[in-house]
């Protein structure tokens, strides 16, 4: 992730403006120090959005919610720069009309990461913003980082990036991710695989000092362990824990992603049905983890 010509790959992060989307641009600006990178800041506003505010304000109204955008956009600009300069890093501010989704995914072949908040405001304005995160985590190729409000962003507490394992392609793909960011910051990693309910000879495993327990937890490190294993070879100075848990997958994963800086997941996982745009355990997480959530991309990473 830092050699050569990846490492002048920028780290591109969408900005509302508002207070909900700090921490996402924190991150942001953090990973881009932290890994050498240029940063840059995406604000697109929706000229539909503008119009429905507008609706019976006549024109004077209209000329307020112009003046208040400009400020809004002006006051960016000044935030960027100041971020640039307190990180010491290359952080510019790109203004757009438009969707916020498309305008994120113009960088979808030129960035690292693309960083997104979830904006937590309330009804109306959740649904929207979430819909931009999950059309950007949907349809890039490139990694999504999605940055609740409420996450520290200030550094890495753990020095331990989780990453969720099910044995499907998008998993595969997870790991690599998940080895090649640990690599690049310098922490380690845990590949957790969960079960809940399995049947064994016609009888459902419950005794943890079973034998049926015993050879479902060895079978599913065994899995962990051929799944992970190029990602280790590609990066043997990360160290790579594997960790079977039984419960379900997203409280088994939200249960130990206490102790971790960063859950790493595939888009869809097993389950998922080819041309589902983004799989419900990815999108749970993304809404109520404690830390950043990335989502792999497709193909190219």
């Amino acid at each position: 992730m830092t050699d050569g010509t990846q490492s002048r790959r920028p780290v591109v992060v969408g900005a509302d403006g508002g207070r909900t989307d700090g921490s996402a641009v924190r991150w942001a600006a953090r990973h881009a120090q932290r890994t050498g990178r240029p940063l840059i800041v995406v604000h697109a506003s929706e000229p539909e959005a503008l119009a429905a505010q507008a609706v019976g304000a006549g024109a004077t109204g209209i000329t307020a919610l112009l003046e208040a955008e400009k400020e809004r956009t002006d006051a960016m600009a000044v935030e960027v720069e100041d971020l640039g300069r307190e990180l010491g890093i290359v952080a510019t501010l790109e203004l757009h009309r438009g969707s916020p989704v498309r305008a994120l995914l113009e960088h979808d072949d030129e960035a690292v990461l693309i960083v997104v908040g979830t904006g937590r405001k309330g009804a109306l304005r959740e649904w929207v913003l979430g819909t931009t995160s999950l059309g950007v985590a949907a349809h890039a190729r490139c990694p999504v980082v999605i940055v609740n409000p409420e996450v520290e962003v200030g550094g890495l507490i753990h020095n331990r990036i989780g990453v969720a394992i099910d044995g499907s392609p998008d998993s595969r793909v997870a790991a690599r991710l998940a080895v090649a960011y640990a690599a690049a910051v310098g922490t380690s990693v845990v590949a957790v695989n969960t079960w809940y309910l399995e049947v064994v000879d016609g009888y459902v495993v419950t005794e943890p000092e079973s034998p049926e327990w015993k050879a479902l937890v060895a079978e599913r490190e065994a899995m962990l362990d051929e799944v992970m294993q190029p990602a280790r070879e590609h990066h043997p100075e990360v160290e790579v824990t594997l960790e079977v848990r039984r419960g379900s997958t997203v409280q088994a994963v939200l249960e130990a992603a206490a102790d971790w800086d960063m859950i790493v997941v595939g888009s869809r996982g097993l389950g998922g049905v080819q041309g589902r745009l983004l799989g419900s355990v990815s999108h749970r997480l993304m809404r109520q983890a404690p830390c950043p959530v990335i989502v792999a991309g497709g193909p190219r990473q």
